[in-house]
């Protein structure tokens, strides 16, 4: 069974009457749908709410006043047009049987452009979770204006220092004091771009006992700024459970031990093979198996030795002189590296990419680097130019996460 939640903000809703009859559709309305028809046959729950409210605040509302469901049994929510979020959200709806227990569904924002490069697949369907920044709410390898603003202002208006967590600080003035605790040890969550996504009702069950008492004082903090409202939205697929990711501290390095082995010759530096190692550590607690397609969903090694046998095939070839050039810039900022001259790394890896923004040690090298120097932002984003540099096609489906290239945002 499936439980259709929809927060409705003066949209007509035809599409109800082409869900699946196995779909009970409540639909939550404030004050923005006066006068505005219904246009629906089917039987549905109607539940009126006075005033404006946000798509999230909808959310909450109906969660208040939510009936106890079979723990199986699960529930979508969904905005009042999921279509413009999700073109191909009926199929999706047939895919059910394949969702995680906590599962975004968005394949763009709620605009109709695409909100990034699909990173995930769904039954062959590619959807759209966003990775982000637990401290600037910020997206991995884009810029969010309004997000950034937001984290902003609520630093200021609370008057938070540089050290200060504001999701942390935020889920305190919630009442929510363990999840504060929980987001304020992590570094890295997803949210849905369109907030349409689904919880298995045991989720749900589970989340209304431990946190439903304070859901009136929540209601009250999200009222008091509208941006408060937004700064939820980030979260709600850990609300219900969805894991947080943190980054390990990296340590000094040890100098790598060579093997013998060619095959492994791209794991001889060791901040290559760290770098390595931490991507797909990163990648494989992110994303739970439900958001991706792991029988064709090939490692961060075997991307990088694809991208360096598409490179060794790339004409025409350089010259003699800028190539001895590249390869010494490279190999003095592994060595930098090694010794732990963090600096002296970041700049010999920055002059080697700007010989060549293809060249992968190199930057696996910047990217490790900036990390140990504390430098996370930067570090991030040049391990996502890293996920997403091309790599030649393979005899599988296409997978869009670590072998296509996506068009960055202006």
């Amino acid at each position: 069974m499936l439980n259709i939640v929809v927060a409705r903000q003066g949209e007509t809703l035809q599409w109800i009457d082409d869900l699946p009859d196995h779909c009970a559709v409540t639909v939550c309305t404030d004050d923005a749908s006066i006068g505005v028809p219904l246009e629906v046959t089917r039987h549905i729950g109607l539940v009126r709410l006075p005033g404006q409210h946000s798509t999230g605040g909808l959310y909450l509302s109906h969660l208040r006043r939510a009936a106890a469901r079979p723990a199986e049994s699960t529930t979508v929510f969904c905005p009042g047009d999921p279509l413009a979020v999700c073109p191909d959200f009926f199929a999706l709806l047939d895919t059910s049987a394949q969702w995680g227990e906590v599962q975004p569904l968005s394949q763009s924002s709620a605009n109709g452009e695409s909100a990034h490069v699909p990173r995930d697949w769904l039954a062959e369907r590619p959807i759209a979770p966003v990775r982000f920044d637990l401290r600037s709410w910020a997206p991995l390898g884009s810029f969010d204006k309004t997000m950034y603003q937001a984290q902003q202002r609520y630093r200021q208006t609370h008057q938070l220092t540089d050290h200060s967590h504001p999701a942390a600080h935020f889920f305190e003035a919630c009442g929510l004091d363990a999840f504060a605790r929980t987001v304020g040890g992590h570094d890295l969550g997803v949210r849905d771009s369109g907030l349409l996504f689904a919880v298995r009702q045991s989720r749900i069950n589970d989340w209304l006992a431990t946190c439903g008492p304070a859901l009136p004082r929540v209601s009250d903090w999200l009222r008091q700024d509208p941006a408060h409202s937004r700064i939820w939205d980030q979260f709600w697929l850990h609300l219900f459970g969805l894991p947080f990711v943190r980054l390990d501290v990296l340590s000094r390095p040890d100098l790598a031990v060579d093997t013998g082995n060619d095959e492994d010759a791209l794991l001889k530096d060791f901040s290559l093979g760290r770098a390595l190692a931490t991507i797909d550590d990163t990648l494989a607690r992110l994303a739970p198996p439900a958001l991706t397609n792991r029988d064709h969903r090939p490692s961060a090694l075997q991307v990088a030795r694809a991208i360096a046998a598409a490179q060794s095939r790339r004409g025409p070839a350089q010259s003699a002189a800028p190539r001895q050039d590249l390869a010494d810039l490279s190999q003095q900022a592994a060595q930098a590296f090694r010794t732990g001259d963090w600096q002296h790394a970041v700049s010999c890896a920055q002059l080697a990419l700007n010989q060549d923004t293809n060249h992968t040690a190199s930057r696996f090298t910047l990217a490790m680097a900036l990390s140990a120097q504390g430098r996370r932002e930067e570090a991030l984003v040049q391990f996502e130019q890293l996920l997403n540099t091309e790599a030649p096609a393979s005899r599988h489906a296409p997978v869009a996460d670590r072998t296509t290239a996506p068009t960055l945002p202006q």
